[in-house]
């Protein structure tokens, strides 16, 4: 074995000692289960945001076609990116339980968005109308059944994807400060 076959073996088992020792505490101790997640976003100039959500700074802005500077993915494409990033995380964590060796996984995501609904010229709706995706796998597993439960899981137990299909509930406000 080369040593970055070691490597990876390595890493592939500590991924695994970590999943299992997730799932292990949440099943002694539900409670641990809940998990919250948080972002903070100031609209700096134009329609270019700065984004905070833990240790992690990055920007959203419009492509100079829809009035923007673009210096950042819009937030629909960060909704695209995440689904397709969601996608690879579950697969790899559910594969790596399951003992499918994963070369790769990649994700193809497009959303259809009428504009006349972002700009209220019509009622559509503001949001993506429909939303498409291509997932490849490429593995050496030959075993049917794991492989169909992976695909099972991949759609079943994706949180990005659940959140783009179901409606969640939502609160909030909108609040003024006058000069």
């Amino acid at each position: 074995m080369s040593t970055a076959e070691t490597i990876i073996s390595t890493n592939e088992a500590q991924l695994k000692d970590s999943i299992l020792a997730l799932i292990n505490g949440i099943q002694e101790n539900p409670d641990k289960a809940s998990a919250v997640f948080k972002a903070k976003s100031k609209l700096e100039n134009g329609f270019l945001t700065r984004i905070k959500t833990r240790n992690f700074k990055f920007v959203s802005d419009e492509p100079v076609e829809l009035g923007g500077t673009d210096q950042g993915p819009n937030p629909v494409e960060y909704v695209l990116g995440a689904f397709a990033a969601c996608q690879e995380i579950v697969i790899k964590a559910y594969a790596t339980v399951l003992d499918i060796d994963i070369k790769s996984v990649k994700v193809e995501v497009e959303g259809k968005l009428d504009l006349h609904g972002f700009l209220n010229l019509t009622e559509a709706r503001a949001g993506f109308e429909s939303v498409t995706y291509k997932t490849t796998i490429e593995t050496n597993e030959t075993d049917k059944e794991k492989l169909k439960t992976l695909k099972h899981l991949s759609v079943a137990r994706c949180p990005v994807l659940d959140i783009i299909k179901n409606p969640v509930p939502l609160s909030g406000s909108v609040q003024f400060i006058t000069y």
